[in-house]
């Protein structure tokens, strides 16, 4: 009955939205070599921040590459997400996987084919018993709202600390299935490219450089900018809005960690999801100046200030029949 009911909703609002059919064309149309580009770029900024730190052997200089450095994986994974879209190439379907494996997914053990497998569920029926991410992040008490805003403060902070980490990455990697039951290529595909990047980093000698500035990002602010941003997609809603889903104004810093790419524009992510990163923006824009969007719609303006006040004051979620904290946790982008 829920899976049948989110259908409807979701079909309802893109009847209702008078969305000019060219314009949605326009911006639905693939650009492969941008999300590559920008693919690379993240890498160049990151590789640029391990230099600075290295080089510079300053505890402070440190600590605030490997903040940087989470927002620019963070960046990482919302362009994985892209490739999951098949946004890099439909036709080709193997070059677009293993591009988003090589450069996007494998570095945070996973693969696009399995955080494909498990997203696409969400997209179609989210919010509902037949979308198992939010089904399980619902048995467990992080993501269950209101939360005053010293509980959500807290859960941020131990999430950016690593209190959480090893059953987020357990989450991800096995329980949603992202890095397990794979097609034979992908799992061959998975060996050659550990193979190759054990063999770069003992050449040039790099096992310290990539554990503190990969691996330590990685464990604590990633995951701490990931319950920020995956809260802010779904939880404590005020109202359900359009396909459950809310949209977020943030500031230039919250843009540089907590929605590089586009992703704060969830709402028409869920809308038209064929509409790729770099036309999320426009997209919006051009929903504004419609009635019904702008009547239904849910906007916070604010990561840390007008999410919080929603989660906090938001009817939330119905909790399940039998809420127990475990090891789920909230989708990835």
């Amino acid at each position: 009955m829920g899976r049948n009911m989110e259908s409807s909703s979701l079909l309802q609002a893109r009847a209702q939205i008078r969305l000019d059919r060219d314009l949605l064309q326009r911006l639905s149309t693939r650009a492969p070599l941008r999300l590559l580009l920008q693919t690379l770029a993240e890498w160049l900024l990151i590789a640029a921040l391990m230099m600075t730190a290295t080089h510079a052997e300053h505890a402070a200089v440190s600590a605030l590459c490997i903040l940087l450095i989470a927002g620019r994986q963070h960046a990482l994974l919302i362009l994985m997400h892209e490739y999951a879209h098949h946004q890099f190439s439909r036709k080709r379907a193997w070059l677009n996987d293993m591009l988003g494996d090589a450069l996007a997914a494998l570095p945070f053990f996973l693969t696009v084919h399995g955080f494909r497998r498990n997203h696409m569920p969400h997209h179609r029926h989210v919010k509902t018993e037949a979308d198992t991410n939010w089904a399980s992040a619902l048995t467990v008490s992080r993501y269950q709202f209101p939360k005053s805003r010293t509980q959500t403060y807290a859960e941020m902070a131990k999430h950016a600390l690593g209190w959480y980490t090893l059953k987020e990455l357990k989450h991800y990697a096995v329980d949603a299935g992202m890095a397990v039951d794979l097609p034979p290529a992908v799992r061959r595909f998975r060996i050659a490219h550990a193979i190759f990047v054990l063999a770069l980093v003992a050449y040039f000698d790099l096992w310290w450089t990539v554990l503190l500035y990969w691996i330590v990002p990685l464990t604590t602010f990633l995951v701490g900018i990931l319950y920020v941003r995956d809260v802010s997609e779904h939880f404590g809603m005020p109202s359900e809005g359009i396909a459950g889903a809310r949209t977020m104004l943030g500031n230039r810093v919250e843009r540089l960690f907590f929605c590089p790419h586009g992703i704060n524009f969830h709402t028409e992510h869920h809308l038209y999801p064929s509409v790729p990163f770099h036309h999320l923006e426009s997209l919006h824009e051009a929903l504004r100046k419609d009635d019904y969007y702008r009547l239904h719609a849910v906007i916070a303006q604010g990561y840390l200030t007008g999410m919080v006040d929603q989660l906090a004051h938001g009817r939330g979620a119905s909790k399940p029949s039998a809420p127990e904290a475990g090891d789920a946790a909230a989708p990835l982008p």
